[in-house]
């Protein structure tokens, strides 16, 4: 049995999914807690992960991994008369 080869790309992609779950994961816990110091603690490590997920994503980006459709100018998107 032949073991499966991940690629950079695999890795990135299951790494970005994990740091989105565990930012939703906190944010609910920020909204939840009562607790100040246990909210600021929450809060901090949302922060993080979306720091982090931002760092992936430019990496990701970076490669070609990673793509987001472009927002067209709305005079690029409205029919042009014909005369």
């Amino acid at each position: 049995m032949q073991a499966q080869q991940f690629t950079d790309k695999d890795i990135a992609g299951d790494v970005l999914t994990g740091v989105k779950h565990m930012a939703q994961g906190y944010m609910t816990a920020v909204m939840e807690s009562q607790d100040q110091n246990l909210r600021q603690t929450f809060k901090d490590f949302h922060d993080q992960c979306m720091n982090d997920q931002y760092q992936i994503f430019q990496l990701m980006s970076k490669n070609g991994w990673y793509k987001v459709p472009k927002i067209l100018d709305e005079a690029q998107t409205q029919p042009q008369a014909q005369y």
